[in-house]
């Protein structure tokens, strides 16, 4: 960040120089306003502003205190947010202060910060030390020490979409965030203060590492947890003693062994670790996913007891146990779909009811460019107009695609009446100010936002930029080699897994032994489970022969119609643009008895 501002102040002729994120939004008169602000100010080194996030709610890095020991300790151990108004443990973000008024403060963010050319040649540039964060800081502090003053103006506001590349609470978050400010104390404290400081930045770095990994072990593992444990109590505590008493021991006489609570207790883990590896635990939830775990992970079991006879105790508790993990998985999932959306059916796409604020010819253009281009899953439930004055909307009610729900004052009613959950403004119809001052009346009514800029045909909003652009093949994951080793990892471990339980599946091809021979190939990297239709594009990343492709899922789609060769390509540069694991998931489930294919 500091070596790329740095080239372009060098090239810069300015007066003025203004380092501004690119994932920022700022409304019209953003630059007159703080270059007026400079101008009557001579004193003023540096400016920033308020800044909003995508969500609407205020950011309060807009306005900062140097970061002492101290004031440092009280913001890790989060003094700084149980006690915001307090003039001594809110100082880190200077919470006690009116962010609606204009303020001297110590620390400027980097995201916007208006400079003096003047100023920047008596000081330097940017400390080039300091990878990412704390650059902004050490340049804030050094205008100070030159006799210049940091300002907070209040009289404008940004939207930054702030923190989407390294998402706070993150364990790389963490470590670069506080090497930065380690690199800051070496170089501006006193030999004293610089020991206390490297010890409560360590104790903060041993702190909040422990709880950002905890906080992503907890997200990661508390449903699979829960969902293993009803699971496995219910095998147990149910089907193995209501089996043991009415059937297998009818008569009173004998008991299975304790030995098969242990492995009804593996047993769960194995069908958790299928029903992780369908994508069960990612929305939307589908009904297909669980189907194949459990059969997977039934076929799983099955091979275990066959090739370990000593302990095949039960077919039929396997059986009622698999039986058992479809029911609780199938209603757990409909119970968090309905706590989320009111409705217990799986299998349907997440699509959040939409209103688009804008005039009827730009709220229709963004109508056809979120359904024919860029495809992105919303109902849209009506328009928003702006002004009531505006004649273009005249004959709104014969010409709109969808209903005038109201205009621009109404909107809180309309959120509320039509259950809304996200909104799209038209940039064309509506100034940014006015965007922005509408985001930040509606942050804290959970509401989502997206901005369709004039003319663009793309839709932007935090951490998502959704565009129709055409393929590029530079930023396609199958040319990143993560994604690459990813997709090696993943024919080698489905084609063992295949091979072993082809015992059991070999029914479902129509050429058993082809199949057999394709996933061996599949296996020692000879072919690819999942790969292009066309492998001779010389502008696609370079894959071998695959057994499955793009068409699986289009035709299922489409109920097989013809595709020509221009679609081919389209599929293929999808595929390679969008490549997952979750995407060869769902082609190799869908098309699994296509495997059978003969090259």
């Amino acid at each position: 960040f500091s070596r790329a501002n740095n080239q372009g102040i060098k090239l810069a002729k300015g007066k003025y120089i203004l380092l501004l994120n690119p994932d920022t939004v700022v409304e019209e008169d953003t630059f007159q306003k703080t270059l007026a602000f400079m101008e009557a100010n001579p004193q003023c080194g540096a400016l920033g502003v308020r800044m909003f996030n995508g969500r609407g709610e205020f950011l309060p890095e807009s306005k900062r205190a140097l970061p002492t020991p101290w004031v440092a300790f009280y913001k890790v151990f989060g003094l700084s947010r149980i006690f915001p108004k307090s003039k001594k443990f809110g100082k880190y973000h200077l919470t006690y202060l009116d962010p609606n008024q204009t303020h001297v403060v110590d620390v400027l963010s980097g995201a916007f910060m208006l400079i003096r050319r003047e100023v920047l040649d008596k000081i330097g540039l940017l400390d080039e030390t300091f990878f990412m964060y704390g650059e902004d800081i050490d340049l804030s502090y050094r205008i100070t020490q030159a006799g210049y003053k940091n300002y907070y103006f209040a009289d404008t506001r940004i939207i930054h979409y702030k923190g989407e590349s390294t998402k706070k609470g993150s364990l790389n978050y963490v470590l670069v965030f506080y090497n930065a400010m380690l690199i800051f104390a070496k170089k501006h404290f006193a030999k004293g203060r610089v020991s206390l400081f490297i010890f409560l930045i360590q104790l903060a770095i041993y702190f909040r590492a422990s709880l950002a990994i905890l906080k992503r072990l907890w997200q990661r593992s508390a449903i699979p947890i829960l969902e293993g444990a009803f699971i496995w109590g219910s095998s147990v505590f149910i089907i193995k003693y209501y089996w043991q008493k009415y059937f297998q021991y009818s008569n009173g006489i004998g008991a299975y062994p304790s030995l098969l609570d242990w492995l009804m207790f593996l047993y769960a883990i194995i069908f958790v670790i299928f029903l992780a590896l369908f994508q069960n635990y990612k929305r939307p939830y589908k009904l297909k996913n669980i189907v194949t775990a459990v059969v997977g992970g039934f076929i799983c079991i099955a091979v275990l007891n066959f090739i370990f006879r000593d302990i095949n105790f039960s077919r039929a508790i396997v059986v009622f146990f698999a039986l058992a993990t479809f029911f609780i998985s199938t209603f757990l999932r409909g119970l968090l779909n309905f706590i989320r959306t009111g409705n217990f059916l799986l299998d349907e796409k997440i699509r959040k009811r939409v209103v688009i604020i804008g005039d009827t010819e730009e709220a229709q253009r963004v109508t056809q460019l979120l359904e024919t281009e860029i495809h992105y899953p919303c109902q849209i439930i009506g328009y928003i107009y702006p002004d009531t004055n505006d004649t273009s909307n005249n004959n709104a009610a014969t010409i709109s695609l969808f209903p005038s729900l109201g205009e621009l004052s109404q909107v809180e009613e309309i959120i509320r009446f039509y259950a809304i959950e996200e909104i799209i403004f038209c940039n064309k119809s509506l100034s940014t100010r006015i965007i922005i001052e509408q985001m930040s009346r509606l942050a804290h009514k959970n509401i989502g936002f997206k901005i369709v800029p004039p003319l663009a045909d793309y839709l932007i909003g935090p951490n998502t930029i959704l565009t129709s652009v055409e393929f590029q093949p530079q930023i396609a994951n199958l040319c990143k080699p993560e994604y690459l080793f990813q997709k090696r990892i993943f024919d080698g471990v489905m084609g063992f897994f295949l091979i072993l339980c082809f015992p059991f599946l070999f029914w479902l091809f129509r050429k058993p032994w082809q199949a057999l021979r394709n996933l061996y190939r599949v296996f020692w990297g000879s072919y690819h489970l999942v790969g292009y239709i066309q492998n001779n594009n010389p502008d696609l990343p370079r894959l071998k022969y695959g057994l499955l492709d793009m068409r699986i899922l289009f035709n299922k789609a489409e109920k097989k119609r013809k595709l020509n060769h221009l679609e081919f390509e389209r599929l293929d540069r999808l595929y390679a643009q969008t490549y997952s694991l979750a995407l060869d998931w769902e082609i190799l489930i869908t098309g699994f008895r296509n495997l059978d294919a003969q090259k």
